[in-house]
């Protein structure tokens, strides 16, 4: 009986597995790529603000997107992005809003006033005449 409950929660772990994911300074995700971050860690990534882009390791990811925040530390989110690498697991990051910090979420994309959908910043003046960037979120 210990053994097969043991079995099954080895099985368990491998199965679910972490996902990993690569911030890079290149738009091809071959150059200076940082450490690989857990996908399934909701926390900030702190010191990969400004990259060009993020690769996978794997390729069957479902349901999980980046949030974008223009501060360092995942103050606001001014952008997000559903991540779909099931073709291309490098996924180029310069159409998008600039950050300075990013987290993955499990949630959607989609845009209100609530802490992490849609962009929940604060205009400042400086970005346009409504206060975003124009940059269109993906649900």
């Amino acid at each position: 009986m210990k053994a097969s409950v043991f079995l099954t929660a080895v099985f368990a772990a491998l199965v679910s597995g972490n996902i990993w994911a690569q911030f890079c300074d290149d738009t091809a995700c071959t150059k200076n790529c940082g450490i690989s971050v857990d996908v399934q860690n909701p926390n900030c990534i702190t010191h990969e603000g400004n990259r060009k882009s993020v690769t996978f390791h794997q390729r069957d990811i479902q349901a999980y997107y980046l949030v974008f925040s223009p501060g360092p530390d995942c103050d606001c989110q001014n952008d997000c992005l559903h991540i779909q690498p099931a073709n291309n697991p490098c996924m180029d990051l310069t159409t998008r809003a600039k950050a300075q910090s990013f987290r993955f979420q499990v949630t959607t994309c989609k845009g209100g006033q609530q802490p992490g959908t849609g962009n929940n910043c604060k205009p400042t003046g400086l970005l346009g005449g409504n206060g975003t960037n124009g940059t269109a979120f993906q649900a």
